[in-house]
């Protein structure tokens, strides 16, 4: 019989718009060697560094009172 582990959680970032032309990136401050990196797609994304985390989309702009 063979036992395996679970999959360790992988961390979850908020990303931050960018828009440049032609393009709309996400950036992200990574969890693992905390430098700004720049991705084309929300997920799960692999940094340059090598950190897999997932890249959520910003947060809604709060309706002013």
């Amino acid at each position: 019989m063979q036992y395996t582990s679970d999959a360790a959680p992988v961390p979850s970032v908020r990303a931050r718009a960018l828009h440049t032309v032609g393009h709309h990136q996400a950036v992200v401050r990574c969890p693992k060697c905390h430098e700004l990196h720049r991705h084309l797609g929300l997920g799960v994304r692999r940094s340059p560094c090598g950190a897999v985390y997932v890249v959520r989309p910003p947060r809604a702009a709060r309706a002013a009172a």
